[in-house]
């Protein structure tokens, strides 16, 4: 790769302040920094992510930081790797379609340590978490990752990196050191672990974050990497080809937060337009599990690739169209409530997802990612037809969720954790969070009591 564009990149990513970017763009960063942290503060009660925190221990002093949900202090490595893993558990994360992945579950984590320990700024915060996700996206869409790879574990752990990189202000030739010694940490993680629900597929966005904020120590300490260090790991390591020229193609016109989507549902997005549709059926018709002999559902690629065998766990059921169609038929709205552990087992769920025929469209599949569309219809035993299509699902660019439902997510999720009045409290004071001079009493909000 040419030296000079990453260095190029690195530039504008450094030259970045709150006067450089559009106050939509920071608007944005806010909303997917509470979207994050409101999954993480749900993910912590994950049994596992609970027994993995006992066991590494909290720091005893206050030099350690915050993991939302856990009591106590972390040193700063290990909060990045729990809270990736616990925002990576439910499978309601934000994502962006032409990165083709969840930047910011891969670089929050890792952020808000660095924020926290060193005592930045709100503003300086969002500043990272903008410029470590237009590297992530960035790099994303200039890569074509290998079959097989999940999308967090690869181009993440740099975005993660420059992220805090652009924090703490480092000049643009330190950033390009940075960013390659980032790279050398991509792994290769197995996607099939996430829709046969294997949980080690949680914990790819801790090892990512962890890896993001130790480079930037390594860096400080004297580490350094080869020059084409990046440059190897995606055009031969984990991708097949990378054009670096991706990472200045309209550089500055657009942020690729801005084009972000949100989850409504916690489930994997392909199968979000299904779910959509079916929600516009149930708006107009009541409908009994009993009254439908099968359902219909036409979609793009990957949505149609969704398992159709039992799930072996209700991680795995969150992958698949058919199953959480059956779901929504016998339980009501897909919710973390909805989706408990007893749910692959119910007959009734099981007998309906197997009359659930899943069929590609391949005009569907021509306006992927720009759009994600679904027809769903339900055959009914009295010979009716109900039929409803989806162009975009909800939280997309072009359906986006409304201020208003994003806060009502963030304390759905953080209530059962924190309480009614500490969630809406850490509400009140994140509204300001630009002007706020020193996160470390916000995000200490998130911390859960002894």
């Amino acid at each position: 790769m040419p030296s000079n564009l990453l260095l190029d990149f690195c530039r504008f990513l450094a030259d970045r302040n709150s006067e450089k970017i559009p106050l939509p763009v920071l608007r944005r960063a806010q909303f997917v920094l509470l979207d994050t942290l409101g999954v993480i503060l749900r993910g912590s009660l994950v049994p596992e992510v609970l027994e993995i925190a006992r066991e590494l221990g909290a720091c005893k002093l206050e030099a350690g930081v915050t993991c939302p949900g856990h009591p106590g202090f972390f040193a700063p490595p290990l909060a990045a790797m729990l809270n990736g893993m616990a925002g990576s558990s439910l499978e309601f994360e934000e994502g962006n379609s032409r990165a083709m992945g969840h930047p910011a579950i891969q670089l929050v984590p890792a952020l808000v340590a660095a924020a926290e320990e060193q005592g930045s700024s709100g503003g300086r915060l969002l500043i990272g978490l903008i410029c470590g996700y237009e590297g992530a996206s960035r790099i994303s869409r200039a890569s074509m990752m290998r079959k097989g790879l999940h999308p967090t574990g690869t181009w993440g752990v740099v975005g993660s990196a420059l992220g805090v990189g652009c924090l703490r202000k480092r000049k643009p030739e330190d950033l390009v050191a940075i960013a390659n010694i980032a790279s050398s940490y991509a792994f290769s993680p197995f996607v099939k672990n996430s829709f046969v629900g294997k949980s080690v597929a949680s914990t790819f966005a801790g090892f990512v974050n962890q890896a993001g904020y130790l480079s930037n120590l390594f860096f400080d300490k004297g580490i350094r990497a080869d020059e084409g260090c990046l440059e190897m790991t995606f055009s031969q390591f984990v991708s097949e080809r990378f054009d670096p020229h991706g990472l200045l193609v309209g550089l500055g016109e657009e942020y690729a937060i801005a084009e972000n989507y949100f989850k409504p549902y916690p489930t994997c997005r392909f199968t979000h337009p299904a779910l959509d549709a079916l929600e516009g059926i149930l708006l107009e018709n009541k409908i009994s599990p009993e009254d439908v002999a099968k359902v219909s559902v036409s979609s793009f690629k990957a949505a149609v690739h969704t398992s159709t065998k039992p799930p072996a766990n209700v991680e795995a059921m969150r992958f698949s169209v058919p199953y959480l169609i059956a779901a929504r038929l016998c339980r009501g709205p897909i919710n973390l409530g909805t989706l408990d552990h007893d749910i692959v087992l119910d007959p009734q769920v099981r007998d309906l997802a197997g009359r659930v025929e899943m069929s590609l469209s391949q005009e569907y599949e021509q306006m992927r990612p720009v759009r994600n569309p679904a027809k769903v219809t339900l055959h009914l035993r009295d010979g009716h037809e109900l039929t409803q299509e989806v162009m975009n699902c909800t939280g997309d660019p072009l359906k986006p969720m409304t201020q208003e439902a994003l806060v009502r997510k963030f304390l759905d999720l953080a209530t059962p954790v924190l309480g009614k009045n500490e969630a809406e409290d850490f509400v009140e004071k994140f509204e300001t969070l630009e002007s706020v001079e020193n996160v470390r009493p916000l995000l200490r909000m998130l911390r859960r009591g002894e």
